[in-house]
């Protein structure tokens, strides 16, 4: 297998075992275990677990990032909007959404999965100022800073999403989704041509 083959093989293998038991819950020797190799084998591709971690971190946010945009483009901006903040608010406690608490907590006390982390925002909030700059193109949305509204909305969103890891449910993710609507409306000008 090649390197770069065997590197993402390991990221992968890490991935699922942080799904299945949290992000601060596994360790080399799980891992080590999990993909069939050994923990010398591991270190070759990395040069220390916080590496490995950063690295399936981002990998499995970009992955998140790519399925979440895959059609966006193709859809007026007010849909892509509901489907983008829909997307951010889950209906479980699953292990994708575990995984995304995890790393915030394990980055308090890790600068570079700090950064990471704030990156990997950066680029979430980039989408949505993407779908608002699109409204704002198309007169959907008046808006005079689609990168603030992202920000303000992703922050609204984000919080949201943490409750609802506490006590998931469709009708809570519905609600979340309404208020979630009801506040871009105000900050795009689109409330009084929506029902919410």
């Amino acid at each position: 297998m090649a390197n770069a083959n065997r590197k993402a093989a390991i990221i992968t293998a890490a991935i699922d075992l942080f799904r299945q038991r949290g992000f601060a819950s596994v360790s080399t020797r799980d891992l080590a275990d999990h993909a069939g190799l050994s923990r010398s084998h591991i270190y070759h591709y990395f040069n220390d677990w916080e590496q490995l971690r950063r690295e399936a971190f981002y990998a499995f946010t970009r992955d998140q990032l790519a399925e979440i945009s895959a059609g966006l483009d193709d859809t007026p901006p007010l849909e892509a909007l509901e489907r983008y903040l829909k997307d951010c608010l889950p209906l479980s406690a699953n292990g994708s959404w575990a995984l995304w608490l995890d790393a915030w907590d394990e980055a308090l006390h890790d600068p570079e999965l700090a950064q990471t982390y704030l990156q990997v925002n950066a680029q979430w909030r980039a989408m949505m100022a993407g779908i608002i700059e699109r409204g704002v193109f198309s007169g959907d949305f008046r808006c005079r800073s689609p990168d603030r509204a992202a920000r303000q909305l992703f922050a609204m969103v984000m919080g949201q999403s943490n409750d609802l890891l506490l006590a998931p449910s469709q009708e809570a993710a519905d609600e979340a989704l309404n208020e979630a609507m009801e506040v871009a409306g105000l900050l795009l000008g689109f409330a009084a041509r929506r029902e919410l």
